[in-house]
């Protein structure tokens, strides 16, 4: 089978083609902005990419807000860290006040004051990390959790949780 090296094709400046494929990626899947941009400039020029996205600003259908309280709300069900959740949002090209706002809502206690982010971090001590706790290993729990970017006072509170005394 002969493989064929696929030549660049030169890119669209139709604003119209651009806004289909813009509304046909964003059957799949949410996009902000600027993450949609840049995959229409792709395909399109950035200036028929930039009246796409602007179009579907305009008319509600992209709403960077949105986008980015329902991914923040994602990852800490997901058991990230604020910081983890906070890297992702910023390379889905949101804004710093549109990342505070989504982590605040999303990593806020709860009614009984919970803090999820301790609560990502006790389960993943619970689950993934309790062998290495077992085996005595608790400086490599601690250095596991912090490269997923769980602060210090996070780690050893989920270090120091035991879940039989508080049942």
């Amino acid at each position: 089978m002969a493989w064929h090296r696929r030549t660049p094709q030169e890119p669209s400046d139709d604003p119209n083609e651009a806004r289909t494929r813009a509304l046909a990626m964003l059957t799949g899947r949410d996009y902000a902005s600027a993450e949609l941009y840049q995959k229409l400039c792709t395909r399109f020029t950035p200036e028929a990419a930039a009246a796409a996205v602007a179009g579907l600003v305009e008319a509600g259908l992209l709403n960077d807000e949105r986008y980015a309280r329902y991914k923040a709300g994602s990852l800490q069900r997901a058991r990230k860290s604020r910081l983890a959740a906070a890297m992702a949002l910023r390379n889905k090209g949101l804004a710093d006040s549109q990342i505070d706002a989504a982590l605040d809502a999303a990593y806020a206690p709860d009614e009984e004051g919970t803090d999820p982010e301790l609560e990502a971090a006790r389960a993943l001590v619970a689950g993934q990390y309790r062998a290495k706790l077992a085996a005595g290993r608790r400086d490599l729990v601690a250095a596991a959790l912090a490269r997923r970017g769980f602060p210090h006072r996070v780690i050893r509170q989920a270090l120091d949780y035991d879940p039989e005394s508080s049942t």
